[in-house]
């Protein structure tokens, strides 16, 4: 079981991870005792239904600015997993790589499964 004071959740929607998450991430490890990082991502997930490009166009022409960042927006759940944890355990500010795991969450079943 792990220590309720271990668990430091961090807010969904849409949880890609950032800058903003490592650090994050980084101070419930260093500061916390965070040893286990958990990424899900769910299905029907907004984040599926469009492309950065669309985005910023429809963004362009709503504002005349188009926005200088990523929304990060994903075709494949399973590689979107992969990529983040791939990015969690590639910062150098990340103290404890060896325990993050990437899940998906199937909202009609309920089931969760792990990507590896």
């Amino acid at each position: 079981m792990i220590p309720l004071r271990a668990i430091t959740p961090s807010a969904p929607f849409p949880r890609v991870v950032t800058q903003d998450e490592i650090r994050s991430l980084a101070i419930s490890q260093r500061l916390l005792g965070t040893e286990e990082i958990i990424l899900i991502h769910h299905t029907d997930c907004g984040m599926l239904t469009f492309t950065d490009d669309g985005f910023k166009d429809e963004v362009q022409k709503d504002t005349g600015i188009r926005p200088p960042w990523a929304a990060e927006a994903f075709p494949d759940l399973a590689d979107d997993v992969r990529q983040s944890v791939a990015r969690i355990k590639a910062d150098p500010f990340v103290v404890h790589k060896d325990r993050v795991r990437g899940f998906v969450f199937d909202v009609a079943t309920g089931r969760l499964t792990e990507v590896r």
